[in-house]
């Protein structure tokens, strides 16, 4: 937790530095998902049904050309799952870090990929766990100015836990902004 909130720390510090990079942006993303948790024991059912919501924000972007990448903090919540029986998986909430690029196909669809690991707590226990994440998907640009774009998301996502195996597909709203671009975005 200490190397995060450093690493938040150093990257605050660092803002005015980077406004005077050709290309570097801000971000912020929103996005709500179906999740499916395949556990790695022994259920009653192969796999249990809940809703996540995710939200990111990117203090290092950079674009150039058709390729963009930032390094991002990231916000998830996962609900309970449905009740089967007697027995009702738990929601956790997380915090972590993830590392995210695109390719832009044309002007209009691009396709991203992102890398992550976060500290996770359960909803209704005191026990805390890491994971890893990849998420994959398609984005159109819906709206676009000289400072700034708006992005439809479809991200498909894989959370690696050690008991079970989230599975994850949703959609979204990624917000960039370029705070020293004069001539629009690529």
């Amino acid at each position: 937790m200490r190397r995060l909130l450093a690493i938040l720390l150093f990257s605050l510090l660092l803002l005015p530095l980077q406004a005077t990079i050709e290309g570097q942006y801000y971000s912020a993303d929103i996005a709500e998902a179906y999740y499916l948790g395949i556990p790695h024991f022994e259920d009653e059912l192969p796999a249990r049904s809940s809703l996540s919501f995710a939200a990111s924000v990117g203090l290092f972007g950079y674009t150039q050309n058709n390729w963009d990448a930032s390094m991002e903090v990231h916000l998830f919540s996962v609900t309970d799952s449905l009740p089967f029986g007697f027995y009702q998986a738990r929601g956790f909430n997380s915090i972590g870090a993830n590392l995210r690029g695109a390719y832009a196909v044309n002007p209009r669809l691009s396709v991203f990929s992102s890398l992550g690991t976060e500290v996770n707590f359960y909803h209704d226990i005191e026990e805390v766990f890491a994971s890893f994440s990849f998420q994959v998907g398609p984005q159109l640009l819906i709206y676009e100015n000289t400072d700034s774009r708006i992005l439809l998301t479809f991200p498909i996502s894989l959370h690696l836990r050690k008991e079970i195996t989230g599975v994850q597909a949703g959609i979204g709203i990624r917000y960039q902004l370029y705070p020293t671009k004069t001539g629009g975005t690529p």
